[in-house]
């Protein structure tokens, strides 16, 4: 209520937005408030009653749909962003938290200006301690309404709040904030040299292992939160930190569900479901594909002879088995890709062709086998 008469003192063109989620008795007192003040001085009010009901953590949930709300308000409204009243309070309980969970957040506290569910959101009040606001709205004469499940330890939050945040003078909050702020430009600064080392980096465990400490983590954290969307623990990063450090093959599964592994001095990560892709083909053609490109030009190990008899052909995905017949025998790949230490990521993407009878007549960096073989192939295969 604060930020909405600041926001009319300054003559600003807005739209409110309110989220009942009906989940205490008082909830419905606070929607007929907000919309009687906006009514007094005509501003657009948009009421949303949530209830879908919530199968898991209700404050994730809650947030997902109180900002899906605003995208749509956002779009119907053609508006520029989301005031949301977040202070300096909240800003103090969020920076406990994350040292609570030992993380390494992209920000420590709050953000003054982020994007949440393509919303670009700003908090303009994160200077405000919450007691100066409501001091504020004591001396405008602006209502306001306590939310009583504040009052509660039911959340981790609110625990931070009561015990924590409520027995910190003016003085003790200023100086924690400035603590985040001296942490955040250490931060930002270690943020950039991660992205750098991340722009050339061919996931060599060597060359990550090279940098200091610090920025091993900061790598990582960045490296993984790109592929997974997770921010991990301190904890956890020393985990995969040691075994990085070791000289054998790791594996290391994250958050359940993203594979990491260390194989032949090579970093991947993935979802763990089995990528594959299948081309098939009636006759010859010049393509690209994101895992291989067909072409008139290449090295001789490139290189397939095709005949009428071969089509259609199927250029797919390694399967386990696949074997090829060389001057020197039968070859399983699987064995090749051993020999040649190729980290099993990557195999599960190599490029193989096969013939109308599926048998398999050539391989990305192997070649073809001894029947297509000819000093004029008729298209070269490039991984």
């Amino acid at each position: 209520m604060a930020l909405l008469h600041m926001c009319i003192d300054a003559e600003l063109s807005i739209i409110v937005g309110h989220m009942n989620y009906q989940k205490r008795t008082t909830a419905q007192r606070d929607s007929d408030g907000v919309q009687t003040f906006c009514m007094q001085h005509h501003i657009p009010f948009e009421l949303r009653y949530q209830e879908e009901p919530c199968h898991s953590n209700f404050q994730a949930f809650a947030r997902k749909k109180r900002y899906e709300f605003f995208y749509e308000l956002l779009i119907k409204y053609k508006a520029k962003g989301v005031l949301v009243a977040h202070q300096l309070d909240d800003h103090l309980e969020t920076y406990l938290m994350q040292q609570e969970k030992g993380l390494i957040p992209q920000t420590y506290g709050l953000c003054e200006q982020i994007e949440i569910f393509h919303c670009p959101i700003i908090r303009p009040l994160l200077a405000y301690t919450k007691s100066e606001l409501e001091a504020y709205c004591k001396r405008h004469h602006v209502p306001f309404w306590i939310d009583e499940s504040n009052m509660s330890d039911e959340y981790r939050r609110n625990q931070i709040r009561h015990t924590v945040i409520a027995h910190l003078s003016a003085s003790d909050k200023h100086k924690l904030k400035e603590e985040i702020a001296q942490k955040n430009h250490i931060h930002q600064c270690c943020q950039k040299e991660a992205e750098a080392f991340l722009s050339t980096w061919s996931y060599d465990c060597d060359s990550l292992l090279k940098q200091s400490s610090k920025l091993q983590e900061y790598i990582l954290q960045a490296w993984i939160y790109d592929v997974c969307h997770k921010h991990i623990s301190k904890k956890e990063l020393n985990t995969i930190l040691t075994l990085l450090h070791q000289p054998q093959n790791q594996y290391r599964l994250i958050d359940n569900c993203f594979e990491l592994r260390k194989e032949y001095g090579l970093l991947s990560l993935s979802d763990g479901k089995q990528e594959s892709y299948s081309y098939t083909l009636d006759h010859i053609e010049y393509l690209s594909t994101p895992y291989f490109s067909l072409c008139d030009k290449g090295t001789v190990i490139e290189g397939v002879t095709l005949s009428k008899h071969d089509f259609p052909i199927t250029i797919r995905s390694y399967q386990s088995g696949d074997a090829i017949t060389l001057r020197f025998g039968t070859k399983k790949l699987n064995r090749w890709f051993i020999d040649r230490k190729i980290p099993s990521q990557k195999r599960k993407l190599w490029p193989v062709m096969v013939n109308a009878e599926g048998k398999v007549i050539f391989a990305a960096k192997i070649g073809c086998d001894i029947e297509h073989f000819s000093n004029n192939p008729s298209v070269f295969v490039l991984k």
